[in-house]
Formats: C-alpha cells, sequence, structure tokens
C-alpha cells in the first residue's frame, strides 16, 4: 500500500459513498428489497390478468436489484483500496460519512461517538463521546495532527481501517497530558490500542464463527459406525459440542501441542496421548480445539481423521457409577471395547490419573488399562496432573514408556490476556453484563496473586467468571472484580469503600486500646499501615506490615496482635500464631512450609485457608537460622510457597 497522507478530501467518491450510506442506511436497503419484491409480485399478477402491462413492473424491480447488490457489495463493506493515498480512503464509513468538509477535532469526536468502534471504547475503557468531545479542540487547524496520529495508530495497531477507535485514540493522544487523563480512569495509553486491537479480534471471531460450517461429512456419516449406547450414556460428544456452535481460542503456545496430536493420531505408531499440565492450565481446551478441527473438516486434517469425533469420559464420575472394582473394571472395558468397534470414536479420559492410583475417589487401573494403551490400537487421550503425572510414572515406569506424552505449559500473561477476551463473549451472553477493560486487567492481576489452586489461564477466568455476579448497572468493573474476591475468598483488596470501614479505620487506635493500655506508638505504626493498604497507597506486592515486638513478657506484645485480628481482620480465628521454639532444627523447614495435605498446622497450609489474617511468629530469637532464612522471603515479599 502507499504511503497514506494525513490528508481529507471531502469530494473523494468514497467520501460521498459513505455519506450516502449514512443517510441512507440499512433501513433504506429494506424498503428496496420490499419494494422490488412488491413490484415483482403485482408484475406477474398483472402478466396473468391484463397481459403486457405486468412487464413494466417486472422492469423496474432490476435496477432495485441492482441498487441491492450494489448494497451489500460495496457500500456495506466499503473496503479499503491497496492505492489509498490520503486518509479517507482507509477511514470507516461510519465515520467518514458524518464528516463536514473541513471538520474540527470536536467534530470527529462527535462522529466517532456514533459509530460502533467508537462506542465500543466508550463502553469497555469509558471513552465515551461526551469524554472525547470536552477534550477535542474547537479549531480546525489541530484536524491535521489528528489525522497524522490515526495514521500512526492505524498502522502501529495493523487494524484493518481508520476506524472510530482509532480516531479516538488519536484524540486522546493529542490532549495535553494525557497520560494523567487517561490515570482517572485506571489506564495509560497502551490500554487504548489494546481495546483498538481487541475490537478488531472480536470482529474477526464473529465473523470466523459466521462462516464455520454447521453440518459436514455428509448426512449418514455416523450410521456407517458402531453403535455407542454406553459412551453416549457415560460421555460427553465433545465433537458435537464444538462443531459450528461454539468459539475455541487456539493458541499459539497451543498449535504444537495441536500438531502432536495430528501427528500421533494420523500415524501408523501408538494411538494414544498424554496431556499433562497444571490444572488450568489448558488441556480441556486442546482437546476442545483438536475436536474442532476434525468434526469441520479442517485443512491440515489427514483424510483417517477426518469427522473422528472425541467422546469425553471423566474418570470421577466413572468411578463413582460402579459399585465395586469388579463392576468398574468391567464397564470401563465395555466402553473401550465399544470406542473401538465403533471406528470413529477418539475416547479422552479426563482426570485419568485416578485410573492409575489407589486411594480415596481413585481406582488403579493399570493392569487393564496398560496392554491397551502399549498395544497402541485404540485411539485415547488422556489428561493428567503434571505432578501426579510423575508420581505415578516413578511407580510405574511401564506406563510413561507406553503414552505420547505431551506437555501444556501455563499460558504466558499475553496469552492469558487474549484468552480472557475471547472468553467474554461466552461470559457476557450467560451472565448478560458487559466487562469493562479495566475489569481484564484486574482480573489477572488478582487472579495471579490470590488464586493457587489452578495456573493460568484458568485462574484469571475464574475470578473474572466470578466477578459477573459483582456488575454495577450491568457493567463489570475493576471494582467488581475486587469485591468477588473479597466476598468469596475474605480477602480485603480494594480501597476501603462502605462507612463503616472508614470510620472503624479513623478510629483504629481507640478501637485497639479498648482492649490494651498504653504502647501508644506500636498501636499508631500498626494503624497507619493499615490505613495505608485501604487506601490503596501501599505496594500490593508486599504484606500490608512487617513488625518486629521487642520487649519482656506481660507487655502486650501478643496482646496487640489479638486485638488487630479481633477488631479488624474479622476476629481473633483469624491470627495464625506459630510458636517458634518449636522450630530449632534445621529440618524443621519442612514442617514450616509441608503441603497443607500432608500438614493441615504448616504455616502456608494456615494462611492458604485464613489468607486475610495476623500471622504472629511468637519467640521468633528461639529458630533455627535456616527457619529464619526461610521466613525472610516471607517477611520481604509476602510469598512463601509450600512443598
Amino acid at each position: 500500500m502507499n504511503e497514506v497522507r494525513p490528508e481529507f478530501r471531502y469530494h473523494s467518491l468514497r467520501a460521498q459513498k459513505a455519506r450516502f450510506t449514512a443517510r441512507f442506511g440499512a433501513v433504506w436497503h429494506v424498503l428496496v428489497v420490499l419494494v422490488a419484491v412488491a413490484l415483482g409480485l403485482g408484475g406477474v399478477w398483472l402478466l396473468i390478468k391484463h397481459g403486457p402491462i405486468g412487464w413494466l413492473m417486472i422492469g423496474l424491480v432490476g435496477p432495485l436489484a441492482m441498487l441491492s447488490v450494489w448494497w451489500q457489495g460495496d457500500l456495506k463493506t466499503m473496503a479499503v483500496s491497496a492505492r489509498a493515498e490520503t486518509i479517507d480512503d482507509v477511514m470507516a464509513a461510519d465515520v467518514l460519512g458524518r464528516l463536514s468538509q473541513r471538520p474540527t477535532p470536536k467534530e470527529i469526536a462527535l462522529a466517532v461517538g456514533q459509530s460502533r468502534a467508537g462506542q465500543f471504547l466508550g463502553v469497555r475503557l469509558g471513552l465515551t463521546p461526551n469524554f472525547l468531545a470536552n477534550i477535542a479542540s474547537d479549531d480546525p487547524n489541530n484536524t491535521p495532527a489528528v489525522w497524522q496520529s490515526a495514521l500512526r495508530i492505524w498502522r502501529d495497531t495493523n487494524s484493518p481501517k481508520v476506524t472510530g477507535a482509532v480516531l479516538a485514540a488519536a484524540i486522546v493522544e493529542q490532549f495535553p497530558n494525557h497520560d494523567a487523563l487517561l490515570a482517572n480512569l485506571k489506564i495509560d495509553f497502551r490500554d487504548v490500542l489494546g481495546g483498538i486491537m481487541w475490537y478488531e479480534r472480536l470482529k474477526s471471531l464473529i465473523e470466523q464463527f459466521k462462516q464455520k460450517p454447521l453440518h459436514t461429512g455428509g448426512i449418514a456419516r455416523d450410521w456407517s459406525f458402531g453403535y455407542t449406547p454406553l459412551l453416549s450414556r457415560f460421555a460427553q460428544n465433545l465433537s458435537l459440542q464444538v462443531s459450528g456452535g461454539t468459539m475455541i481460542s487456539q493458541l499459539d503456545a497451543h498449535q504444537a501441542a495441536l500438531e502432536q496430536l495430528m501427528t500421533i493420531f494420523g500415524s501408523n505408531g501408538r494411538q494414544n496421548a498424554a496431556l499433562v499440565g497444571l490444572d488450568g492450565a489448558g488441556k480441556s481446551t486442546v482437546v476442545a480445539a483438536f475436536a474442532e478441527m476434525l468434526i469441520d473438516g479442517h485443512k491440515t486434517v489427514p483424510s483417517s481423521l477426518l469427522y473422528r469425533q472425541i467422546f469425553l469420559l471423566d474418570a470421577s464420575s466413572l468411578i463413582s457409577a460402579a459399585a465395586g472394582r469388579g463392576e468398574l473394571e468391567a464397564l470401563v472395558t465395555q466402553i473401550l471395547n465399544e470406542a473401538f468397534l465403533s471406528k470413529n470414536v477418539i475416547l479422552c479420559l479426563d482426570n485419568a490419573q485416578l485410573f492409575f492410583e489407589e486411594g480415596v475417589g481413585s481406582v488403579d487401573l493399570s493392569n487393564l488399562l496398560l496392554p491397551i494403551l502399549e498395544a497402541g490400537r485404540l485411539r485415547i487421550i488422556l489428561t493428567m496432573d503434571s505432578q501426579r503425572y510423575l508420581q505415578i510414572s516413578q511407580r510405574n515406569s511401564q506406563l510413561a514408556t507406553a503414552l505420547n506424552t505431551i506437555v501444556i505449559e501455563p499460558s504466558s500473561p499475553e496469552e492469558t490476556v487474549r484468552i480472557m477476551r475471547d472468553q467474554l463473549i461466552g461470559l457476557e451472553h450467560r451472565h448478560k453484563v458487559t466487562y469493562m477493560y479495566q475489569a481484564i486487567a484486574e482480573a489477572y492481576r488478582v487472579g495471579e496473586r490470590y488464586v493457587q489452586d489452578v495456573a493460568m489461564p484458568g485462574r484469571a477466568l475464574k475470578v473474572l467468571e466470578a466477578a459477573a455476579h459483582y456488575a454495577s448497572s450491568g457493567l463489570v468493573t475493576a471494582q467488581s472484580v475486587d469485591n468477588a474476591v473479597e466476598k468469596t475468598m475474605g480477602i480485603k483488596i480494594a480501597t476501603a469503600s462502605t462507612d463503616d470501614e472508614r470510620e472503624k479505620l479513623l478510629n483504629l487506635e481507640d478501637l485497639i486500646h479498648q482492649r490494651m493500655i498504653n504502647q501508644t506508638r506500636a498501636v499508631s505504626v500498626i494503624s497507619d499501615a493499615i490505613r495505608r493498604a485501604r487506601a490503596g497507597v501501599r505496594n500490593p506486592d508486599r504484606p500490608i506490615g512487617t513488625f518486629l515486638f521487642l520487649g519482656p513478657t506481660g507487655v502486650g506484645k501478643t496482646e496487640l496482635s489479638k486485638a488487630l485480628a479481633d477488631i479488624y481482620f474479622g476476629g481473633e480465628g483469624n491470627l495464625i500464631r506459630l510458636d517458634l521454639n518449636e522450630f530449632v532444627r534445621a529440618e524443621d523447614v519442612a514442617r514450616l512450609i509441608a503441603d497443607g495435605a500432608n500438614d493441615p498446622m504448616s504455616l502456608t497450609a494456615q494462611v492458604q485457608k485464613r489468607p486475610f489474617s495476623v500471622v504472629l511468629l511468637d519467640e521468633i530469637e528461639k529458630a533455627h537460622p535456616q527457619v529464619l532464612t526461610t521466613l525472610l522471603q516471607l517477611l520481604d515479599e509476602g510469598i512463601l510457597r509450600d512443598e
């Protein structure tokens, strides 16, 4: 494409078409179609009843049909020419058609407010039409600078057109000290550019969704394969769920896994794959994307895999459906036989680690499954937790040898944000809410810090969905995300918002002194730290406060901790007390950071159960130096990882 000049040609052919489209919109097109249909039907009736006069009415249908085709083709899309010279050649029609011959930045802002892309930024980022109109200049001499910024942003964001969103960003950029202005909305200019790319991404997703085939492979395709009553009863047909009916977010990081699956099942080797990764890392997403590619006949799918269906079988559900081990083995055998005989089924065994270990809610069926996996004739996908897979592999090396292992890594920050944006289409439809851009950033931040039971992107999506229940007037904001985390996890992360809490913070010293006397300076320092935290001016990546209480027995060191827990943290039950005189050996570090499943009294286990609490390390001088070294990270960064 040629270098586009920051000039506006009001009388260009494209600008004239845009004004025509703006004046005669979709309603006009519907009217033309209705008139054409009426003329056609009337002409046919006249031909039958009154002879040749009907040809006149039928002849009028032609020009109207040509107008309709012109609307559907040229006017509706207003494609950008490869030989674009000036900004009007690349501007979106819904803005271009509303501009005067010599528009001012304020007039551009008003036109942007009526465009779909401009309204998107208004709702998602808070760059409303009034906001843009208030900051835009009335001087037409400032317009060339807006065109210059818009063209640069258009190129930087790789947008197909200079949309209302691009022009909105240009107007913001031209405002002096726009960084401070955007800070009031809790965003920066990079977020505005991110909003433009988000809009284009959503348009692309919706267009892809419209073009997805609803039915593929022939009407009687599945009749030629075997009957699967048990699979239909105990498993979900994942292929039917994803075929033409959902949007699957295929990440660049997952493309390698999809290619490996295609290679494994398209070859003559062992027809099995084990997707190994942390919960929430995207194992189920990979399987769903693979099912979608197969059932929709993706061009990269080998002919031997076309239209194969993936049935998802949850191990825990299957175990609960059987009365005993013998019945479970018989049930699993029948299901595997059905899957093999049907010839078009790939079986996905979710949480497969439950079939390779003995314990509560799990049964070791290695003797049954291992020969099938080693033979490699039954197409089967296993999803397994990475830690459990390592433990099982150490006990049973044959299993690791028999499986084609594919590791699914957690998504990167950029990929996580992209997934969150893509998933909003479904979330907003289900919960009837609208998410702001700031809510996505906040969900990622608090999910990364406070949700520990799953990996990214699962932890961020978990927070994002919970925030839907705390929407304000149908809008999910960053405050909604904070409220969701506070209510569901019992952690105070937002700034103080209720009158009761503000009153408590202002009078915190007096409330503490109702329980203890003197120690005025210690009470004041702690109260100031709490107030700073609740005002939002502390470092969110560090503890609210770390204090060393020095003094002889009986002066109130422990009592001050209890009073703080009782008055502000919800009761003395939220005081985690650790007597460090019990950690006098180097090996006691293991007890300090033990997994909660093995030692519910370890420090990490107790904090995980009560994250919003006061931690009292009593008699710290008696602890082993190695224990103190371990605690140093906790005191400095507020982070201590278990085993």
